[in-house]
Order: structure tokens, then C-alpha cells, then sequence
């Protein structure tokens, strides 16, 4: 759960990102975005994510004192691909050194949320504001 905890809000510190472009691009994922994380034992825990043209910040809303990765803002970038996932790409390793970064695809749920899995087994699903 740790592990899981500290790749999530490390990497979505950078997630969530401001701009309202979403409408003008209609495979974009710029905007504001909610996360709801639920790692393997079912603790929950909720991130902000801010997304512009190919990147933006992720900010998990929990801190662990043992954990300095976990709940700092972490930049990410962010891509379409040809199935029509999209690929994120939490960097917290940027803000922090000895942070781990993480690549997660989602899925489009319908026009408003993404579903995906981070290697230690959380399933993350994200909601646009």
C-alpha cells in the first residue's frame, strides 16, 4: 500500500492540470481532473490533477511523514495513443530526487472519466471537474 500510495501521489501531483481547452480539443484531456485512488487493501485516497496541451501537476491529498514522495505536487506529461488510451507519466522524480516516476495508461470510461492501474496494483480513476 505504501509503494502504491507513494507512485500515485507522486505521480499525480502532476495529473490535474487548469485550462478549460478540453472543449476545443475534443481527444484532449486538458482541464481539471479529480482522482480517487484505491490501492490493493481498499484504502482510498483522493488527488487533484491539472492538465494542459501535454503535460501538468498531480497532487496527491495525503501525506505520509515516512513517505516524502507521497503529497507533493509532481509534474507529468501526458499522451494520446493509437487505441485511444491515453499514457500518463507521473515525474515526481523531478520535484524530488529519489522519487519513483510511473507511466500509466487509462482507458476512457465515457466522456468524463479514465480508469487505470499502476504496476503495484491501484486502480485509479480520474473525473474531469
Amino acid at each position: 500500500m505504501k509503494r502504491a500510495l507513494r507512485m500515485l501521489c507522486a505521480a499525480g501531483a502532476a495529473a490535474l492540470a487548469a485550462g478549460g481547452a478540453a472543449a476545443q480539443t475534443p481527444d484532449g484531456l486538458e482541464g481539471e481532473w479529480k482522482a480517487r485512488i484505491t490501492v490493493k487493501s481498499g484504502r482510498q485516497v483522493d488527488a487533484d490533477l491539472q492538465l494542459q496541451a501535454t503535460g501538468g501537476t498531480w497532487r496527491t491529498l495525503f501525506q505520509n511523514p515516512n513517505d516524502p514522495c507521497v503529497g507533493i505536487p509532481t509534474p507529468m506529461q501526458w499522451r494520446r495513443l493509437e487505441s485511444g488510451a491515453y499514457e500518463l507519466n507521473f515525474q515526481p522524480s523531478k520535484t524530488l530526487t529519489g522519487c519513483r516516476d510511473t507511466l500509466i495508461t487509462f482507458q476512457r470510461v465515457d466522456a468524463t472519466t479514465l480508469k487505470g492501474t499502476s504496476d503495484a496494483g491501484a486502480e485509479i480513476v480520474l473525473t474531469r471537474r
